[in-house]
């Protein structure tokens, strides 16, 4: 069943506002990048503001008839697990690549952002951190991306101009233009994913994976 135009219009409007809530306090605390912590702010005050996403989520998954109920099951195909890591070595390779290119072709702002040391804060505040960069963050987002928009897409515009959409809406959502391409890559992956398995959870572990990835490379440089 299609869902109404007024409740797609409704979930952009609630990222919408995530985002704004998301960069109004970015600059509140006194980052001028997405990763660059201040003393008194950590990624978990970030993550707060997908409350919002969640919210929505929850508010229509009570109706039988929205598509977000079909997708909360474990895979009922065998070999997804290694379909999971299959789409994180690729998108690993297509980052890779494109970093490459980049810095070959020299045009730095387009480089992907340095994730700094300290990502994880300190004390009390390092296991928060960790668990909403590799937790909370891939849940609500996966939760909206795939298994709202792409899923209450797809039966009007088709499997690949849905996967194109959310993979836009997806990428403009992180703000710097480095991460652009490789968003895009990993939602395009990821999506394709989603689809094949026809779960949510594929998708989870391996956006899971890729930020649990990006926190063991910069707590290690």
């Amino acid at each position: 069943m299609l869902l109404s135009p007024n409740l797609n219009l409704i979930a952009l409007l609630a990222l919408l506002v995530t985002l704004t809530v998301t960069i109004s306090l970015r600059i509140a605390f006194g980052s001028t990048t997405l990763y660059l912590p201040v003393p008194w702010y950590y990624p978990w005050a970030l993550a707060v503001p997908q409350l919002i996403l969640l919210l929505f989520v929850v508010s229509i998954s009570k109706d039988e008839r929205k598509p977000i109920r079909a997708v909360l099951h474990i895979p009922y195909s065998e070999g997804w697990i290694r379909r999971s890591i299959m789409t994180v070595l690729a998108i690993i390779v297509a980052i890779f690549l494109y970093s490459f290119a980049i810095y070959k072709i020299d045009v730095s702002y387009l480089m992907p952002p340095q994730v700094p040391k300290n990502i994880l804060g300190e004390n009390g505040f390092t296991l928060v951190n960790l668990f909403a960069i590799v937790v909370w963050v891939p849940f609500v987002e996966e939760l909206f991306f795939r298994g709202f928009l792409l899923t209450s897409w797809i039966p009007k515009y088709g499997h690949v101009k849905s996967i194109l959409l959310v993979s836009l809406v997806f990428m403009f959502v992180h703000s710097h233009p480095g991460l652009y391409f490789p968003v895009f890559m990993s939602s395009l992956l990821i999506s394709y994913l989603f689809i094949k398995t026809k779960s949510l959870w594929p998708a989870f572990l391996s956006h899971a994976a890729l930020n649990l990835l990006v926190v063991i490379v910069a707590a290690s440089a």
